[in-house]
């Protein structure tokens, strides 16, 4: 997760993309196609040539998305040829949940969450948060002195390091976890709200009150704003209600195309599973964006080859 700046021009620029797919079926005709084999190579290409120029998060993003489409050993080999160079770099904690994901034995992988943990309790590392993230991502129970810190800071005042100590603390199994993330939903700052919402898409509770609430929260939220989009990825994710899935999911694709970078790119990850192939003209164009807008090439190409893997 992270902040991007909104740009009007691009706004027109992302217009005309969407117009030109969905002219097709406007006229009652379909967007133009492309063979399925073309396409799968080509969002392959643009995440290897992401993965490779990147010296961002979004590098880990597209290595992330080729695992996914079962690249995970040449990413591994990829990922522990950079080292030792890339353990320094802003995105050293993307490194480590890259390694970890694509480990060959348990013992690889908590080598590399050990390393997220000594970020987490390095008071002065300006990446904690994200290395408590990552620990989340993976599905680790932290335990011991990792704990505990996790209990402060979900025990803290709202903030970024109270949300994600809350989201720790539920795949630890601690007591009220949920509730307090999901209390966050009504939270007056927007960012809690967001913070929030992701962790709930990500855990995917089966619990009837959260996903009340997940409802609750995306009828509350005005709608064309960020957090709006992370509400309806998690509230889609967890099923919240389904009498609404059908005009959640279509205002998330809505917002694939006209909202902020991040929000296009959350939205990615909950309408990778709801694209037919058939649809996939449409997402296409977004594979050939400009490089400053290189996280929605990412989630472009994870619906597409998410998508043609349902075959």
């Amino acid at each position: 997760m992270g902040a991007c700046r909104w740009r009007p021009g691009f706004g027109v620029v992302l217009g005309l993309v969407m117009a030109a797919a969905l002219r097709g079926a406007a006229d009652g005709g379909a967007a133009p196609a492309q063979i399925p084999e073309t396409l799968e190579a080509h969002a392959r290409g643009v995440l290897h040539q992401i993965m490779t120029s990147e010296q961002s998060w979004v590098r880990i993003h597209a290595a992330e998305a080729l695992i996914a489409a079962g690249e995970g050993e040449g990413i591994r080999t990829y990922f522990l040829g950079e080292l030792p160079r890339t353990e320094t770099s802003a995105f050293r904690i993307g490194v480590c949940r890259v390694l970890a994901t694509t480990a060959h034995s348990v013992g690889e992988r908590n080598t590399w969450i050990a390393k997220a943990e000594r970020v987490y309790g390095d008071v002065t590392a300006p990446d904690r948060n994200q290395a408590v993230e990552t620990l989340c991502k993976l599905g680790h129970r932290v335990s011991g002195p990792t704990l505990e810190i996790v209990r402060q800071n979900a025990a803290g005042p709202p903030s970024a390091p109270m949300a994600l100590g809350l989201w720790a603390s539920e795949i630890a199994g601690e007591p009220h976890a949920l509730e307090g993330l999901t209390r966050l939903l009504t939270s007056d700052n927007p960012a809690l709200r967001t913070s929030a919402a992701y962790a709930l898409r990500w855990l995917h509770p089966a619990d009837p009150a959260a996903r009340a609430a997940l409802a609750r929260a995306v009828a509350a939220e005005p709608a064309d704003t960020q957090v709006s989009v992370y509400l309806l990825s998690a509230a889609l994710t967890v099923d919240a209600d389904p009498a609404q899935t059908a005009s959640w999911e279509a205002k998330l694709k809505q917002a694939l195309f006209t909202g902020t970078m991040p929000a296009r790119f959350e939205a990615c990850w909950t309408l990778q599973h709801r694209y037919k192939v058939a649809d996939l003209p449409q997402v296409a164009p977004l594979l050939d964006l400009p490089a400053a807008e290189n996280d929605t090439r990412v989630g472009a190409a994870m619906i597409i080859l998410t998508t043609l893997a349902r075959r």
